[in-house]
């Protein structure tokens, strides 16, 4: 560890420990950021091929909406609790068993062959999925300093919408030349090998970061109803409810927004959804380096963190409208484009502010973050969905994001990274 790095971990009231930072890295690059990026492909693969699937079987816009989104029902109600168990028993042994659960749910999915079969099957997918960002979360807080979480982050985020990058133009190509099953029971095996990979090669933590067992007792678990006395517990999740409803556009409605409302085709849709997945996903680089850069010259958790959030949400949220409102399409998605590629300053702002709000509760804080907005994941498509239906109109549907976004920045103005949830740290 650096002298930089140990003057940034007093300053943000940590104690420093000697851990070499460049095994983080691989760590984070070769089994953290991948297994996320995994996960990320499956869930593109039902968005994705919904188009040919409510075709076969003749689901309605509902129908087909409600399968798409159910994942996050099941993902969401169950955060809370596997940030509990992350905590407890440790990324490793979480995410082997959430990784395994999911990829079989994948591979389950081209046998279904109705509604009902559809939403079970999506419904197990979220079970196995709820550990997922929990452990990841706590993982690069194991593994990192301070004053690197914000670059470690972006690496994690930036692998996640990788998936959507290439899961675009690779999923509709491979259903347009194939099936569109094809591309879950690639995915599933995958899966099933990966999660085999990672119960044998992941550790918790490095190994020179020694924990003895009477070290745990300094860092005690907060009851629920101290944290839920907390503003910043509450302010943090919703603001990324807030953030996820904006997301959940791009997300899930954008192909049959770009079919039935911009009317294009199949597979010219698959490259066009792709396109403002890689603003987002070179937008979290930037701002993983943009927050670390801050930090380490401002040492101000609090500068490196909120202002970020708030004006990312606030634009993210409105150009969502404004891009609506352009008829020449190409404009229009590059407006768009830059409408996510905003929220990749709100995604870093949020997860390095989980990890700085707490210092022994990452994985329920991470867990309670993460239950708001895969809520509003679930639930927003489908009021969007609603609000097409009875009024025609996709700009009115559209409001809902704009509104997210106002609400979302002023939530993150309520948070402060630098006075923890336990409160402040004895003798600081």
């Amino acid at each position: 560890m650096t002298e930089t790095d140990a003057g940034l971990i007093d300053a943000c009231g940590e104690k420093p420990v000697r851990t070499s930072w460049s095994r983080g890295w691989i760590v984070l690059f070769s089994l953290v950021a991948p297994i996320n990026l995994l996960m990320s492909l499956d869930r593109q693969a039902m968005t994705l091929s919904a188009p040919r699937i409510q075709q076969q079987f003749g689901f309605s816009l509902v129908q087909i909406s409600l399968i798409i989104a159910c994942v996050l029902w099941t993902y969401a109600l169950l955060q809370i609790p596997a940030g509990a168990l992350v905590n407890r028993y440790g990324p490793r042994k979480c995410l082997f068993v959430g990784c395994l659960a999911w990829s079989i749910a994948t591979i389950l999915t081209p046998i279904c062959s109705s509604f009902f079969g559809f939403m079970v099957v999506r419904l197990a997918m979220g079970v196995g999925q709820a550990p997922d960002w929990s452990s990841s979360i706590v993982a690069i807080n194991n593994w990192f300093p301070a004053g690197r979480r914000a670059k470690a982050n972006a690496v994690l985020l930036g692998f996640l919408y990788m998936g959507s990058v290439i899961g675009g133009p690779l999923l509709t190509q491979i259903t347009a030349h194939w099936s569109w099953k094809l591309g879950f029971y690639i995915f599933g095996f995958g899966g099933v090998i990966w999660s085999c990979l990672w119960a044998v090669f992941m550790r918790d933590r490095p190994p020179e970061v020694q924990v003895a067992k009477g070290e745990r007792t300094l860092l005690p678990g907060l009851p629920m109803k101290q944290l839920l006395q907390s503003r910043q517990f509450w302010s943090i999740g919703i603001h990324y409810m807030c953030l996820l409803t904006i997301q959940s556009f791009f997300l899930t409605l954008m192909p049959f927004y770009l079919m039935d409302h911009r009317h294009l085709q199949f597979t010219s849709m698959g490259w066009l959804y792709s396109m403002p997945w890689s603003f987002l996903y070179v937008s979290v680089f930037l701002s993983g380096m943009i927050a670390d850069l801050v930090l380490r010259r401002t040492r101000s958790l609090w500068k490196a963190r909120t202002p970020m959030g708030m004006i990312g949400t606030f634009c993210c949220g409105t150009l969502v409208l404004i891009g609506d409102h352009i008829q020449n399409i190409p404009v229009m998605i590059v407006i768009f484009s830059f409408a996510l590629g905003c929220s990749g300053l709100s995604q870093i702002s949020i997860w390095t502010s989980v990890q700085d709000l707490t210092r022994g509760q990452t994985g329920l804080v991470a867990g309670w973050t993460t239950f708001w907005g895969n809520a509003a994941s679930g639930i927003a498509p489908i009021v969007m969905v609603y609000i097409v239906r009875m009024t025609g109109s996709w700009s009115t549907a559209l409001l809902l994001p704009f509104v997210a976004g106002l609400i979302g920045s002023v939530c993150c103005s309520a948070t402060h990274p630098e006075r923890p949830i336990e409160g402040p740290v004895e003798g600081a």
